[in-house]
């Protein structure tokens, strides 16, 4: 009883003492200081970079507008001709050209020239092996306005140039992006039915047998300008190219031939036109022709023509005979064999083979002469050609029908012919 009594009191005691005591309060936990964002870096928009000059040009029947009065490069490690086009006034032109190459045991850092437009080169100098920079200073004489092409080539070893240019200089407008200038391939190969022609330029490899196209544009008034480039495989003898240009009468206004030739060979003629007019460029392939290039500048268009309903074909007098004689030269024989193929093609045509003279002596020798030499290019046709007599007739017009001024030996020339005109039949 009393153990009882004695924890009975000390439970109360123990919870007297509980009630009794007060829980210390809750210390909230500390709040970390905010860290500061840094504010976002400003940078700054990139500079824009200037257009870069246009590429330069490796055709130099196409060459680039000079783009500035100074141009720079690099080499390429391999060597490469750039070719520049502007147009210069009557002056001197100085040409400040720096440059240097890779050690090597010999060659051209830079060279450089000034061609006009018919590829005569006007000025030329080279920096040669140098493998730090070295200037050259060249003065180039112009005797008029006139278009011209600035020449780099570069060596395997070019490390870099800067070519500037002085004097009566001004740029030409860029061309816009993407205007590449057509090229021209193979053309017709009838005289009667030419390619007609929409650019300045045709390019092509030979086919290896002896063959000729024939284009068609309108020329003149002026002098218009035939550049043409070509090669053959080596030969005894034989014409790379031969390339000239006819009246569609097939009067030969200009001709030139490369000759015989196995490195790239260019030529420029200057074919003169006394008034616009339709004309046909030919050009002669051999059987060993490579590859061939011709080009023209001047005076042209590419405006439609009607082509004339009878075909026209002046065969030149003094290709034919010697002078005052009716009997054919051995040398007339190409020509005389592709007027008959051409005949030979219009089945069942009439044919009229016409002399004619210049004013030169008297009227009936000059009648007779006319006869003579029309009546000897039908024997040809007849009896060498195979061309048949039917439909041919000859007449003799002596001094009566001049193509051109008897005032002059150039028009002269000209009346002293043979024309052969083809009236197809009717379809």
């Amino acid at each position: 009883m009393a153990l009882k009594t004695w924890t009975g009191v000390c439970m109360m005691a123990a919870v007297l003492a509980a009630c009794g005591k007060k829980e210390a309060p809750a210390v909230p936990a500390p709040v970390a200081a905010p860290v500061p964002v840094p504010a976002p870096v400003q940078v700054p928009a990139p500079a824009k970079a200037p257009p870069p000059a246009p590429a330069a040009s490796s055709d130099p029947d196409a060459p680039t507008a000079l783009p500035a009065l100074q141009v720079k490069g690099a080499g390429l490690g391999k060597s490469v001709s750039y070719y520049y086009a502007f147009k210069a006034g009557a002056g001197t032109i100085i040409i400040t050209a720096t440059a240097k190459n890779a050690p090597s045991g010999a060659t051209q850092a830079l060279q450089f020239a000034l061609y006009d437009a018919k590829s005569t080169r006007l000025c030329f100098d080279a920096h040669g092996n140098t493998n730090s920079d070295k200037t050259v200073v060249l003065k180039c004489s112009s005797d008029k306005d006139q278009p011209l092409t600035l020449r780099l080539d570069l060596g395997e070893e070019t490390i870099d140039y800067t070519v500037a240019l002085e004097g009566p200089v001004t740029l030409l407008p860029p061309e816009a992006p993407g205007a590449a200038r057509p090229v021209a391939g193979a053309g017709s190969t009838d005289i009667d039915a030419p390619t007609r022609l929409e650019t300045n330029r045709i390019k092509g490899a030979g086919s290896k047998q002896a063959v000729s196209y024939f284009y068609a544009f309108n020329a003149g008034p002026g002098e218009l300008l035939l550049t043409g480039d070509g090669r053959n495989l080596p030969a005894a003898t034989t014409d790379a190219l031969t390339f000239g240009l006819y009246t569609l009468r097939s009067e030969k206004l200009c001709e030139h031939s490369l000759g015989n030739t196995t490195l790239d060979k260019r030529a420029v003629i200057g074919c003169q036109l006394d008034r616009r007019q339709p004309v046909i460029l030919r050009l002669d392939l051999r059987e060993e022709s490579l590859d061939f290039r011709v080009k023209f500048d001047g005076p042209y268009d590419f405006d439609p023509y009607t082509a004339p309903k009878e075909v026209t074909i002046a065969l030149d007098a003094a290709v034919l005979f010697d002078s005052g004689k009716a009997e054919l030269k051995a040398e007339a024989q190409r020509v005389l064999h592709e007027a008959a193929e051409r005949v030979k093609k219009f089945k069942g045509a009439s044919v009229l083979i016409a002399g004619h003279t210049d004013n030169v002596g008297k009227e009936a020798a000059n009648k007779l002469l006319s006869d003579q030499r029309a009546a000897a290019v039908r024997d040809h046709f007849t009896g060498k050609e195979g061309v048949a007599a039917a439909g041919l007739s000859v007449k003799g017009y002596g001094k009566s029908q001049p193509v051109a001024d008897n005032g002059q030996e150039a028009g002269r020339a000209r009346n002293r012919r043979v024309d052969v005109l083809i009236k197809p039949a009717a379809p």
